[in-house]
């Protein structure tokens, strides 16, 4: 179950922001992938915010008990694995996502308000991942459109975790992307490792100030280990813009470059958003 919902002591994922600021709204979407099946397009009952969009052989399965053993019981309510597929070429990918123009950009708050926006999911990678033998890529966080499918950072806005290998750049560890017209990659200095469960947590907060702070928590469950850190562009243009921009969130596995029958595969545990951001209208219902 999610790390972010549970614990008081941590980052929190219920809907506190009313309660706290009229003039605040939580939106939240979340999915523990626990409906039965998932057709091409659309994950039903609590996630039917995210759809799931394959090609060139990439595929989405759920729920069997081989992924609940794997992933382990404990951690699972629903769990789904998305997949390169075994296809012999450069293109195949799956993703499971929102819809590409469903979070608009980050907007600076009035004094005392607060603008948040989060991204939580818990994987396990398979046992062969992403190498210069077998070329792809992984996207966890907030993205645009041409970033669900490409290796390449050329449309890839928005704040995300990252993991390339396609015969130029080699990672080993997690990167925090950074995209907007130019890109960056920052480094966690976790490694990305086979048979690994990670609990991945991004945030990108601003106050009325301008200042951004941009938040990633990683946790390996295999060992238990935490790693928490803040990172940042060297320019805030690389944020997505409140006025003009549009993105959003999800996870993407796919090949790069050089054709493979080697499916690579990740098992997702949950997927979760939360957006905090400004009201300029009310509320009466309550803390929704």
């Amino acid at each position: 179950m999610s790390y972010g919902i549970q614990p008081t002591t941590e980052h929190v994922y219920f809907g506190s922001s009313q309660i706290e600021n009229p003039n605040q709204l939580d939106w939240r979407l979340f999915t523990d992938f626990n409906q039965n099946n998932i057709p091409s397009a659309t994950i039903p009952t609590e996630g039917a915010n995210f759809h799931c969009f394959t090609a060139s052989g990439g595929s989405i399965t759920n729920n069997s008990s081989t992924l609940f053993t794997g992933v382990g019981v404990t951690l699972c309510s629903g769990v789904i694995s998305v997949s390169t597929g075994g296809t012999n070429n450069a293109t195949g990918y799956a993703t499971v996502q929102t819809n590409t123009s469903t979070i608009p950009g980050i907007p600076v708050p009035l004094a005392g308000q607060v603008t948040k926006y989060e991204f939580e999911t818990l994987i396990k990678t398979g046992t062969v991942i992403h190498s210069n033998s077998v070329r792809g890529v992984f996207r966890l966080g907030f993205f645009d459109n041409g970033g669900f499918t490409t290796a390449g950072d050329s449309a890839a806005l928005g704040p995300h975790f990252k993991f390339l290998c396609d015969g130029t750049t080699t990672h080993t560890t997690w990167k925090v992307v950074f995209m907007n017209a130019t890109s960056e990659r920052n480094d966690t200095a976790v490694t990305v490792s086979a048979n690994t469960t990670y609990r991945m947590y991004l945030s990108v907060e601003v106050d009325s100030a301008g200042t951004y702070t941009t938040t990633y928590k990683i946790k390996n469950m295999n060992t238990d280990t935490n790693t928490e850190g803040t990172t940042s562009p060297t320019t805030n243009a690389r944020y997505p813009a409140a006025a003009t921009d549009y993105f959003g969130a999800g996870i993407v596995n796919s090949k790069a470059n050089t054709s493979t029958t080697t499916a690579i595969t990740l098992n997702v545990d949950y997927l979760g958003v939360r957006i905090r951001r400004p009201l300029s209208r009310e509320i009466l219902i309550g803390n929704i």
